[in-house]
């Protein structure tokens, strides 16, 4: 019962974020490492379905954010490839292939880390801009 209330309030969660018309994109991207994380632990494709309709509610509105002018076509690329990878999930989900739902969902995994490193500054940025 707890599991059922907690997947409601996770979804509903991204639509209390929308009207707010702004993008709080740490907690867009907290929510989305969350859901992930869940869609990885799900007992079964069923079980993965609501987490990675999530993921593709919060990549979209992630998409949304203002980003840093200088980065904004590197992370809207890397926002793209999740959105591409996580539609293949939901296709391995329905079809019920959680070998194929597992190896996608690491692949959003490695893009998830990959472009994180892409947001870190160099120090020499932070002193000269």
């Amino acid at each position: 019962m707890l599991r059922r209330v907690t997947v409601c309030l996770l979804l509903l969660l991204p639509l209390h974020v929308a009207a707010d018309n702004k993008v709080d994109l740490e907690i867009t991207m907290k929510n989305m490492g969350l859901a992930l994380k869940q869609a990885r632990q799900a007992e079964s494709p069923q079980a993965a379905k609501p987490y990675i309709a999530q993921l593709i509610t919060l990549t979209a509105q992630a998409t949304t954010a203002p980003f840093p002018e200088d980065k904004a076509p590197i992370y809207l690329e890397g926002l793209q490839k999740v959105q591409l990878t996580l539609q293949k999930a939901k296709l391995a989900a329905a079809a019920g292939d959680n070998d194929k739902l597992q190896q996608t969902l690491k692949e959003v995994e490695q893009l998830r880390k990959h472009y994180h490193k892409q947001r870190k500054v160099s120090f020499w940025q932070l002193l000269f801009g």
